[in-house]
């Protein structure tokens, strides 16, 4: 989801520098902040339903390629959430497909014998951050609907975690993006 990354800290202080304009500014806040947060929303789930058809492709595994098939799914359908209260909030939302990740790339070009491995502990990593990064925007937000929306959403990626997690557990550990896994080891 990469909602940190995408510079929600950033925009959530922007929301803050608005609210300072008494009612209005508030609410002019508040919408600044679900709309920043929906797009990222948006973009992440773009990003995983990406990277699911990248492992029901490329995985070698029938693990893999069933992990793949149900990140497609639940984001296909947490998009559809998502969109739905864009629409009601008049925010729009950017369209065309978002490219992989650098680090999604490098998992791309993987031999056909790491891919596995280096695909759940990639996902591994991003679903931690994720969930981190949702529990941070659920705390913060004074929307009700997208605090909801958010809410529903932390069991879906809870169960992306954990089973990205038995499959590092049963493939191992490959080193990540972020250089916090040994080549071969296991967390």
């Amino acid at each position: 989801m990469k909602l940190h990354r995408c510079g929600i800290t950033l925009l959530f202080g922007a929301a803050a520098f608005l609210s300072g304009g008494g009612a209005r500014g508030a609410e002019t806040a508040a919408s600044a902040e679900t709309a920043s947060v929906l797009i990222k929303l948006h973009h992440s789930n773009q990003m995983e339903i990406a990277a699911g058809k990248l492992a029901e492709e490329k995985g070698q595994s029938k693990d893999v390629k069933t992990f793949g098939k149900m990140l497609v799914t639940d984001h296909a359908a947490a998009d559809k959430k998502v969109m739905k209260l864009a629409k009601e909030e008049k925010i729009e939302l950017p369209t065309g497909a978002p490219m992989l990740s650098e680090a999604m790339d490098k998992v791309k070009s993987a031999p056909a014998a790491e891919f596995d491995r280096k695909f759940a502990t990639e996902m591994l990593e991003d679903h931690k951050k994720d969930i981190a990064e949702v529990k941070e925007a659920r705390d913060t937000t004074t929307d009700p609907k997208l605090k909801a929306l958010l809410s529903s959403t932390l069991p879906v990626l809870e169960k992306h975690r954990d089973t990205a997690q038995k499959l590092v557990d049963k493939y191992g550990a490959a080193a990540s993006a972020t250089g916090s896994n040994v080549e071969g080891g296991r967390k």
